[in-house]
C-alpha cells in the first residue's frame, strides 16, 4: 500500500502549483480586462481550496486512491474548460491548461481517459457558454503570455520529476517482488523439505497435489524395525552424550541403508527404528528388499561393534524384525503434524520384534512367503497361535 500512495505523492502539490497558476491567469485577466466579476471571483475562490478537497478524500480513502484520482482529473478538464472561457480564451494560457489536463490524464490511465478528458473539457466550456455566451478575445495579451510560459516550464519540470520518482518506485517495486518472489521460494523448498523429514516422500508428493484425504488402507506394506537392547541401562552406565551420539550414528547409517533398498524411515521412538516401503505404493520386490535392508543393518551394527570392543568402548546390539502386511495409514493432525501407521502389520511386528533374538533378524511367515527362495530361513518360535517366524539369513550363492 506505501509504494501505491507513494505514486500518487506529487499529485497534491502539482495541483496545488496548477491552482495557483489558474487563480494567476484570472487574476491577470481580470486586472488588463474586464476586471474582476462575481464568476471569476467564485472561480479563484473554487481553486483556493479544491486542492485541498481531492486530497482529503484521496487520503480518506486510500484503497480507492487510484479510482479517486482518475475522478479527479476528469474533474480538474472540467473547471479548466470553465476557466478557459473566463480569460476569454487568450492563446497560450489556452494551450498551457488544455495540455495540461490531457498529460496528466495521460499518465494516470492511458489514452482512454485523456480522450474521457478531453470530452470533460469541452463540457466546461460548453456548459460556460450556455451561461455565459461568447467570450472570444481577439487581443495579444503579452503579460499572460509570459506568465503561462513561466508555468509551463515550472510545471512540466515538477512532473517530470514526479515521472521520475514514478518509474523509480517502479523499479523498487520489482526489485522487492524479486526479493519476495525469492524468500517465498526458499520457503517453499524449506516446507518441502520439513514436510519429508516428517512423512513419506510418496505421501508428501500426494498431499501438495491434494491427492490424500484422510486414512488410506496400504497392502501390502513390508516393515523393518530395530530395538536396541539394553539401552536405558548403557545410557545410566555410560556418559549420556556419547550413547546418544552413538545412537544416532546408528540412525543415519539405518536411514542409508533403508534409502538403498527402497525404504523410507518412519520414525524413531527412544532407542527403536521403524521403516517401510509401499506407501503409497508398493513394488513387487519391498519384501525381499526389506529382508536384505535388515541383514545389512545387522551385518552394518556386527561390525561397528567389534571395532568399539577392540577399542574398549561400548557398544549397542539389536534386535530386528521384518513383517509384510496391510496397515491403516494416515497424517495426524495435532499441535504438531506427523504421519502414523496403524493396524494388524504394526501390532504383528511389534510382537516379532519382542521375541526376536539378540543379533538376529526375524522375520513372519508372510514376508518369508513374498521375500521368495533367495533367503534362507529356519523355524525360531511363535507367537501365540499361528504366529511363527523364522531367522532369516542370505543364501549362499
Amino acid at each position: 500500500m506505501k509504494l501505491r500512495l507513494n505514486r500518487f505523492a506529487l499529485f497534491y502539490p502539482l495541483r496545488i502549483v496548477g491552482a495557483f497558476f489558474i487563480i494567476l491567469i484570472v487574476s491577470v485577466y481580470s486586472l488588463l480586462l474586464g476586471g474582476f466579476t462575481p464568476y471569476r471571483l467564485l472561480l479563484i475562490g473554487l481553486f483556493l481550496v479544491y486542492p485541498h478537497f481531492i486530497r482529503y478524500f484521496a487520503w480518506q480513502y486510500p484503497q480507492d486512491r487510484l479510482k479517486i484520482e482518475r475522478r479527479a482529473f476528469l474533474l480538474d478538464s472540467f473547471l479548466l474548460g470553465l476557466i478557459v472561457y473566463a480569460i476569454g480564451f487568450s492563446a497560450v494560457p489556452t494551450f498551457a491548461l488544455i495540455t495540461i489536463a490531457q498529460v496528466n490524464a495521460l499518465a494516470v490511465s492511458g489514452f482512454r481517459d485523456m480522450l474521457f478528458s478531453i470530452v470533460s473539457l469541452v463540457l466546461g466550456i460548453a456548459v460556460s457558454m450556455l451561461f455565459g455566451g461568447a467570450n472570444f478575445d481577439p487581443n495579444n495579451l503579452i503579460t499572460l503570455d509570459i506568465t503561462a510560459s513561466v508555468f509551463l516550464f515550472v510545471y512540466f519540470t515538477f512532473f517530470g520529476f514526479s515521472v521520475y520518482h514514478s518509474n523509480a518506485l517502479l523499479a523498487q517495486s520489482r526489485t522487492e517482488l524479486r526479493e519476495q518472489k525469492a524468500t517465498l521460494e526458499i520457503e517453499k523448498r524449506r516446507s518441502d523439505t520439513l514436510l519429508l523429514n516428517l512423512i513419506p516422500a510418496g505421501i508428501a508428493a500426494e498431499i501438495k497435489h491434494a491427492k490424500v484425504d484422510g486414512f488410506t488402507l496400504f497392502d501390502p506394506v513390508t516393515l523393518v524395525a530395530i530395538d536396541f537392547c539394553d539401552f536405558s541401562e548403557t545410557l545410566e552406565s555410560q556418559e549420556p552424550d556419547e550413547v546418544l551420539a552413538h545412537l544416532l550414528h546408528c540412525f543415519k547409517a539405518f536411514d542409508a541403508i533403508a534409502a538403498r533398498h527402497g525404504f523410507e524411515k518412519l520414525k524413531t521412538l527412544g532407542d527403536r527404528y521403524l521403516a517401510v516401503a509401499g506407501v503409497p505404493r508398493g513394488r513387487e520386490g519391498d519384501a525381499a528388499a526389506g529382508v536384505e535392508a535388515a541383514l545389512e543393518m545387522r551385518q552394518f551394527l556386527a561390525d561397528l561393534n567389534v571395532s568399539r570392543r577392540a577399542h574398549g568402548k561400548f557398544f549397542l546390539e539389536a534386535r530386528i524384525a521384518v513383517h509384510t502386511g496391510r496397515v491403516l495409514g494416515g497424517i495426524v493432525e495435532t499441535e504438531k503434524v506427523s504421519y502414523d501407521l496403524w493396524g494388524d502389520g504394526i501390532k504383528t511386528l511389534i510382537r516379532l520384534l519382542e521375541e526376536a533374538p539378540v543379533g538376529q533378524v526375524v522375520i513372519s511367515e508372510a514376508t518369508r512367503r513374498a521375500a521368495g527362495e533367495e533367503f534362507a530361513s529356519t523355524p525360531a518360535g511363535s507367537v501365540g497361535s499361528g504366529l511363527i517366524f523364522y531367522n532369516v539369513e542370505k543364501c549362499a550363492a
